[in-house]
């Protein structure tokens, strides 16, 4: 079952608590430490965040839409471990492609619904007008501390500006960068994702409404934090209607077996 609670009957795409977090935490205006190297992120900051395990071991984050489903990356070790047909569906509805990680987003269906709280809340899926070029946005997760170092032993978090579309294109290739991509980070380096990261959210703080949303999925990059090479993430907005269509068909994607038939598990763990 998942660790995230026992069932019960919310649907966050007709709701109005998704993207909310707790009162007492920090506005994303004021500055965080970086993934890479940094410090915990505030308590409760995090209520969408998941941590995708095997054996207890971190592989990818992932981000809770839905009382009932997670988003994460397509290329994440959950794709291979939770079985055949969920890569075929991948394969089939959003034609993921594994060597140039094209559309690396996935959906898993929880075995029971999380209970909602102030500290277990969906974010919001993209609305409206895309977030201007220089925009912060914050990513989170329990990956390496440093390129090919230990992962975090408690939620990290860092705010990164989300960069044009021709500045990740003139350092990354521009052969490899797609339209369901995009970059944030700093030319200068030393604040970025890292491995283990990925599947996790960079969300972006509406600034109507106050409410947080999924702008991107932790996806790829060029080492981490390095000078001139900014994090890649998947561009959720260009799969919002392909998200909404699948949670509301209740489309049976993915049947997690329970942890004690078997030792694949999906793991909430909250900061």
């Amino acid at each position: 079952d998942s660790d995230l609670g026992p069932a019960v009957s919310n649907n966050i795409l007709s709701s109005a608590v998704c993207g909310q977090r707790s009162a007492a935490v920090p506005n994303i205006t004021q500055p965080r430490s970086r993934i890479v190297g940094g410090s915990p992120a505030p308590p409760g900051s995090w209520p969408w965040l998941v941590n995708l395990q095997l054996d207890g071991g971190l592989m990818c984050g992932g981000v809770l839409v839905d009382s009932s489903w997670v988003v994460t990356a397509a290329h994440s070790a959950a794709v291979r471990v939770f079985g055949r047909l969920f890569k075929q569906f991948i394969s089939q509805s959003v034609l993921f492609n594994p060597k140039t990680f094209n559309n690396d987003i996935a959906l898993v269906e929880l075995t029971s619904p999380a209970v909602l709280s102030e500290h277990v809340t969906p974010v919001c899926l993209p609305s409206g007008m895309e977030p201007p070029t220089g925009s912060p946005c914050l990513v989170a997760g329990w990956g390496s501390i440093y390129e090919d170092g230990p992962s975090a032993d408690v939620v990290m978090e860092a705010k990164v500006p989300l960069l044009p579309q021709s500045t990740c294109k003139s350092t990354l290739g521009k052969e490899l960068v797609t339209n369901t991509m995009l970059c944030a980070g700093y030319l200068s380096g030393g604040i970025d994702s890292c491995q283990g990261d990925s599947g996790g959210p960079l969300i972006y703080q509406d600034r109507l409404s106050g409410r947080f949303q999924l702008y991107g999925i932790t996806s790829w990059g060029d080492g981490c934090g390095e000078k001139g090479k900014p994090g890649v993430y998947t561009r959720v907005s260009a799969f919002s209607d392909w998200i909404q269509a699948e949670i509301q068909s209740e489309f049976q994607l993915i049947s997690l077996i329970k942890p004690s038939e078997n030792k694949y598990m999906l793991c909430g763990v909250l900061s």
